[in-house]
């Protein structure tokens, strides 16, 4: 009556579907996070910065705001130039964007290009 307390094999030893395909979600899972979670993670950091600056608006130049963004994608490792980065004040509120790609190759030679974009304003 008891069920079987296996996943991947059963009492006599037989592997079952269900346990191999558990498996192959849980390895996925774990790679795609690998191989996707880093990009990500540097975007929500740079659009924190970003954030921050914003706030600081007021007691800060526009060049010194530039100069920190710029700092932090180099840090990040972010594809992104100086000129990528465009800090411009309109009527006394700041606006900050800035747009980069990310081309990640996963097995298989297939390669994705990701696009990442922040556009903030006060």
């Amino acid at each position: 009556m008891l069920k079987n307390r296996y996943i991947i094999t059963d009492s006599n030893g037989n592997s079952k579907i269900i346990g191999i395909f558990f498996i192959l979600v849980v390895v996925s899972a774990i790679y795609l996070s690998y191989t996707l979670l880093p990009h990500y993670l540097n975007y929500l950091s740079f659009k924190d910065l970003t954030g921050a600056k914003i706030s600081a608006a007021r007691i800060m130049k526009d060049e010194n705001i530039l100069n920190d963004l710029y700092n932090k994608a180099k840090e990040l490792n972010l594809p992104l130039e100086k000129e990528d980065i465009i800090v411009k004040r309109e009527e006394g509120r700041l606006h900050i964007t800035a747009e980069w790609e990310v081309e990640v190759e996963f097995i298989g030679s297939y390669k994705k290009t990701l696009k990442f974009s922040i556009d903030a304003g006060e």
